[in-house]
């Protein structure tokens, strides 16, 4: 659990005396939240702090109760006096050396921190995997997110900001029934996103040429067109991964367009068995590999 203050160096050029003042209190707060919830403060640094857990639904339950908190503290203070932190939350392995946290469990959760609003947390879906049955809280779906030095895109869930006492605030309480509620997922705005990639656009274009050439250049037996159906997979299977967070959906839809040859092509019928048969091994491939 990464938390920080939002605004901290404008607080700092503001007024430095009390600014350092409003954060040794919110370090005294977050500090004692994080051990009542039986986690370990890695490190504080300036205006952040470090919480590592055992329990993931402690850490959840412990951001939740730090938002609260601050919220409280904030109603009785002026507009210049308030402290308003973001919370990173992510479920991960990491190494731990001389009392020392180390790896992309770490990482991960540092960048998770800067996409929360102030007030607010941000989870990752090994979080929300983990909580969704068992805390009361509402959620804005992100979609997958490339972060900073991480190698794959991750599927990011954002809680609710708590911005004063007496509002609508996640509430950490133990459910024996799905609790969670999503809102918001915008999900066509995201796939349309996807989908004018350079990338993607590139393979498209490609393919529609290649799928086209029997009418404009190649009257050929179905070579070009068997070649535009295969490259038009491999741009779906782009868009569907990145979607779905799952590698594995780039090989059904190859295997999907490498079927697709007994249509294109005006071979023997033991070719176009092959095509089918290369086809559904290799969407049978992708249907049976695990997540990654």
């Amino acid at each position: 659990m990464m938390a920080d203050v939002s605004n901290f160096s404008r607080m700092m050029g503001s007024d430095e005396h009390a600014t350092i003042d409003l954060i040794q209190d919110f370090h005294k707060r977050v500090i004692g939240l994080v051990e009542r919830f039986e986690g370990r403060v890695v490190d504080t640094a300036g205006d952040s702090v470090f919480g590592e857990f055992d329990s993931v639904v402690n850490a959840m339950s412990c951001a939740c109760l730090i938002q609260k908190e601050q919220a409280a503290a904030n109603a009785e203070r002026g507009p210049g006096q308030r402290v308003e932190s973001r919370i990173g939350v992510h479920l991960g392995d990491v190494i731990i050396e001389d009392y020392r946290v180390y790896g992309d469990g770490v990482n991960i959760a540092a960048r998770l921190e800067p996409l929360a609003e102030p007030g607010g947390i941000c989870i990752s879906e090994a979080v929300y995997d983990q909580v969704r049955s068992k805390l009361e809280l509402e959620v804005e779906h992100l979609g997958l997110k490339e972060l900073k030095n991480i190698e794959h895109p991750i599927r990011l869930y954002r809680v609710a900001p708590v911005v004063a006492a007496g509002q609508r605030m996640p509430v950490a309480v133990e459910r024996s029934s799905p609790a969670t509620k999503i809102v918001g997922e915008q999900t066509a705005p995201r796939l349309v996103h996807d989908m004018i990639r350079p990338s993607v656009l590139v393979l498209s274009s490609i393919a529609a040429f290649l799928l086209a050439s029997p009418f404009l250049l190649f009257p050929t037996g179905g070579v070009f067109p068997l070649g535009g159906a295969i490259v038009l997979g491999i741009a779906a299977g782009r868009v569907w991964a990145r979607r779905s967070g799952r590698r594995s959906r780039l090989l059904v839809t190859l295997g999907a367009a490498l079927a697709s040859g007994a249509l294109w092509t005006d071979w023997s019928r033991v070719t176009n068995g092959l095509f089918v048969l290369a086809g559904l091994i290799v969407a049978a491939v992708g249907v049976g590999r695990r997540r990654d």
